[in-house]
């Protein structure tokens, strides 16, 4: 792994011992959250990422999230020379960059690529669909953690750091009306095990948690793509991955006023409310600061509608939907741009599971059938789709996206109908484009078997480090307080990836 920490003797809560002892004359133990940032500077942190372009340059990040880990060597990190049983069966093709092959079905990708960052050589240790891991500062995942989202030791997800820094700075989603951090389409995992992790604000509060929408539609397919079912073949069936109704769309349920009631007769109503809240001071007032901030955010949202049209991607025109695809996914990246251009600041947008029979990319049975019959043709037709349109609205000077995974899957094919790849953390790619990113260049390489890179090898945290330098914050300079009000740096270890910075 990578990491500015070097040998210095660190504490458990990601800040070293010296230099919490160092600060213990300025009261440490009792700071409070509005003064956390004013963390002392070690020397790891003093060269993490001083003179590096691009700081701050992001206003704004999408991360199209692709659950469950596609195969490296079968989409974007192909061994043709490879033997059978790694290289699989999907022949090559070349893309827009000279000399770098993909998968044969990824075909408007391979034409794109020019217009993107990818990094071959990611890689980590946490072997179990470690989402915590790529969205959170966690070090390490273990099973036991991923599968309990309750867990202690979780992190907060980074787009609840980042609006917890943004209101230290003024700006704050109960005074704008315009939510800070939002999810799509419902909370990871929720159709199929609501207990694991899905992003939340940890020990920062649930006032950071992130806003989610409502999914209102269906899927549109009786018999869908084939389907990861173990040993029956089949297909999916009325999953929206696979296909959606054109009517399907997300939803901020309660934010359309009752006939009844004008906008002059609901702000009458607020200040009373406020008048209630100032005359009953503790007992009215301790509902929770939650509770306080999600009240606001929701009568802004009544008044100024922009968000909630925003993310109704039926108000879009017909033939832009269709560019996207009506599938699941497809209407996630188009309502990511919509919420972008209407200011939400940070949009996180899953491939999840729907059902037990269809697990998004996790491919351990029918994994050729599937990544042939819809996986990879869903994928090609809404990345360059997203690209285009973010970048005919020149939203990218502005956004940082990351298309990215938990891990990748094993090099050799096991024995299950349709073959499969399994969970394989040694190994895989993560694609980036938009503000301060160096495009048309791939980053790193891995071996014959795309088992573990032989050159950059870049570790979830050296990517979260780039995103908040881009986004203007130093992840080993800035902290945030942990559950006891003590110090702690956004992540526990990582660097800025230089080759990525434009």
């Amino acid at each position: 792994m990578n990491s500015s920490i070097g040998n210095q003797e660190r504490s458990g809560y990601g800040i070293t011992r010296r230099s919490f002892l160092q600060s213990g004359s300025l009261g440490l133990v009792g700071l409070s959250a509005a003064n956390a940032l004013a963390l002392p500077r070690t020397q790891a942190a003093q060269t993490s990422a001083e003179g590096l372009p691009g700081f701050g340059r992001a206003k704004s990040v999408v991360v199209l999230y692709l659950y469950g880990a596609p195969s490296q060597m079968d989409t974007l990190d192909p061994k043709p020379d490879a033997p059978s049983e790694t290289r699989g069966e999907f022949k090559t093709i070349p893309s827009s960059l000279p000399g770098i092959p993909v998968c044969e079905h990824l075909p408007r990708i391979a034409k794109n690529l020019h217009r993107v960052a990818l990094i071959r050589s990611m890689t980590h240790s946490s072997n179990n669909h470690s989402v915590s891991v790529a969205l959170s500062g966690l070090p390490r995942s273990e099973p036991v953690i991923e599968a309990n989202g309750k867990d202690d030791r979780h992190w907060p997800y980074f787009g609840s750091v980042l609006e917890f820094l943004w209101k230290r700075q003024g700006l704050d989603a109960a005074s704008t009306g315009i939510p800070v951090n939002l999810i799509l389409p419902w909370t990871l995992n929720a159709k199929s095990d609501p207990r694991r992790w899905s992003p939340h604000a940890a020990w920062l509060g649930r006032a950071y948690n992130p806003v989610i929408p409502q999914f209102v539609g269906r899927g549109s397919r009786e018999v869908g793509n084939p389907a990861n079912v173990g040993g029956q073949a089949g297909f999916s069936r009325f999953d929206p991955y696979d296909g959606l109704t054109p009517e399907s769309t997300f939803r901020f349920e309660g934010t359309d006023l009752p006939e009844d009631i004008s906008t002059s007769r609901l702000m009458a109503r607020r200040q009373l409310l406020k008048k209630l809240d100032a005359e009953g001071g503790e007992l009215v007032g301790s509902s929770s600061e939650a509770f306080d901030r999600y009240r606001e955010v929701a009568f802004n949202m009544i008044t100024d509608p922009k968000v909630a049209e925003a993310v109704d991607v039926t108000r879009e025109p017909p033939r832009v939907r269709e560019q996207y695809g009506l599938t699941l996914f497809a209407q996630e990246a188009l309502a990511a741009r919509r919420l972008v251009e209407a200011g939400v600041k940070v949009v996180t947008a899953f491939w999840d599971d729907y059902s037990n029979g269809n697990q998004a990319w996790d491919t351990h049975n029918n994994h050729f059938p599937r990544l042939k019959g819809g996986l990879c043709p869903i994928f090609d037709r809404v990345l360059p789709a997203f690209l285009d349109d973010m970048e005919q609205r020149g939203l990218l000077e502005k956004t940082l996206v990351m298309v990215i995974s938990e891990h990748g899957r094993t090099p050799t094919i096991n024995k299950s109908p349709g073959g499969g790849r399994d969970h394989w953390s040694g190994a895989y790619w993560g694609m980036f484009f938009g503000a301060g990113i160096k495009t048309g260049q791939v980053i790193g390489a891995t071996d014959k078997q795309g088992g573990y890179p032989i050159s950059d090898p870049i570790d979830p945290k050296d990517i979260l480090a780039t995103m908040y330098h881009l986004l203007g914050f130093d992840a080993l300079q800035t902290a945030i307080p942990d559950r006891l009000e003590r110090p702690i740096h956004l992540l526990p270890y990582g660097k800025v990836v230089r080759e990525l910075l434009a």
